[in-house]
C-alpha cells in the first residue's frame, strides 16, 4: 500500500490534518472513547488511506510543476478539496527517485476554485472501493455464522469489565497500552494461552448478536458499510449493557450466500474505518454532533 509519506515530504501532519478539518465541512474527526496519539484520528486515517487508494488507482494527476489527489471532501460551499504538490526544493533530478531523493512536497489543501489548480487541465477523480452496490445492503435472507469462541478469545479486552474485558463503565479503554497499534491489534489471531471464556459474556455476546441481526433484517440502514483490507464488511452494533449506545461494533464479512461475524471492534474504530466509504449516518456509530462541531472549529493552526 503507497503511503502519502513515500510519494511526498511532509511536514507538520497534524497541523495539515487542522487546516484541513477547517477548510472541509464540519464533521466528526474524533474518536468519542478510544485512545489515539493522532488529534484528529479519523481525518488521519481517512486522508492516508485515501491516497494509498488513488495511488494505486492512478488517479494521481501530475503537472511539470505540481501534483494532485481528490481527498473525497467537500467545503461547506460544496466545492471539492484536493490535496497539492510542488517539486521538493531538495528533489536531485538526474539521480533515481527514492526515500532520500523524493519528487514531491506536500503543499496544501486547495478547493476546486484555488488559482493553484488553474494549470490542470482536468481535476483528479475520486477514489472508488466497490463494484456491486449490493454490497453495501445487508441481505436480510443469508444466515449469520456467529463463531462466537473465536470473536471472544480473540477480543476478550474490548469488552466491558464486568464481562471480563477492560472497558469502563464509559465506555473508555483502560488497556491503553494493547492499543498502541490498532490495525495489527484488529486482526489478532486465537493462541494456544487465549483466554478463558466467561459464560456471562459469551451470553451476553450471543444475545447482542441475535438482536442486531433481527434489528438488520427490519431496517437496512441498522448495518453500515466498512471498508477494510480491501474489502467491504458491514457493520452492526452490539448492545451489552444500555439499550441506547452499543458497546462495540460488530463486522460481518458476506462469503456467497452467507455472512461470517468476523470481529468485533472499538465503535470509534468502526466509525473510521466507514468514513472511508462515505459520512456514517446511522445514529448508533456515533456520527456528527454539535459539540463535535464546536471542538473541530476550535482547532487552530
Amino acid at each position: 500500500m503507497a503511503r502519502i509519506f513515500d510519494f511526498a515530504k511532509v511536514a507538520d501532519w497534524d497541523d495539515r490534518l487542522r487546516s484541513l478539518a477547517e477548510l472541509a465541512e464540519p464533521e466528526r474527526w474524533t474518536y468519542l472513547q478510544a485512545p489515539s496519539q493522532s488529534p484528529l484520528p479519523v481525518l488521519d486515517s481517512y486522508i492516508k488511506y485515501t491516497f494509498s487508494r488513488v495511488f494505486d488507482q492512478q488517479k494521481i494527476v501530475e503537472t511539470e510543476r505540481l501534483a494532485c489527489f481528490n481527498t473525497g471532501l467537500l467545503t461547506p460551499g460544496q466545492e471539492e478539496i484536493f490535496g497539492v504538490f510542488t517539486i521538493s526544493e531538495s528533489y536531485d533530478r538526474t539521480q533515481p527517485i527514492s526515500a532520500a531523493n523524493k519528487k514531491w512536497w506536500l503543499k496544501s489543501w486547495a478547493r476546486s476554485g484555488d488559482r493553484l489548480l488553474t494549470e490542470f487541465m482536468e481535476f483528479p477523480r475520486l477514489s472508488e472501493y466497490w463494484n456491486d452496490s449490493r454490497e453495501l445492503i445487508f441481505d436480510p435472507k443469508l444466515q449469520v455464522q456467529l463463531n462466537l469462541d473465536h470473536i471472544v478469545k480473540d477480543n476478550l479486552n474490548r469488552f466491558p469489565e464486568e464481562l471480563g474485558g477492560k472497558v469502563d463503565k464509559n465506555g473508555v479503554p483502560t488497556d491503553l497500552e494493547d492499543q498502541a497499534d490498532e490495525e495489527d491489534s484488529e486482526i489478532a489471531e486465537g493462541s494456544a494461552d487465549s483466554p478463558t471464556i466467561p459464560l456471562a459474556t459469551r451470553n451476553a455476546l450471543e444475545g447482542a448478536m441475535k438482536h442486531s441481526i433481527r434489528l438488520a433484517q427490519r431496517s437496512y440502514r441498522i448495518a453500515v458499510p466498512q471498508f477494510y483490507r480491501g474489502r467491504i464488511q458491514l457493520l452492526l452494533p452490539l448492545y451489552l449493557r444500555d439499550s441506547k449506545r452499543p458497546d462495540l461494533a460488530l463486522t460481518l464479512e458476506r462469503h456467497g450466500g452467507w455472512y461470517r461475524a468476523a470481529t468485533v471492534l472499538y465503535t470509534d474504530w468502526a466509525y473510521k474505518h466507514a468514513r472511508l466509504l462515505a459520512r456514517p449516518n446511522s445514529e448508533w456509530l456515533g456520527g456528527f454532533r454539535t459539540d463535535v462541531m464546536d471542538a473541530v472549529s476550535g482547532l487552530k493552526i
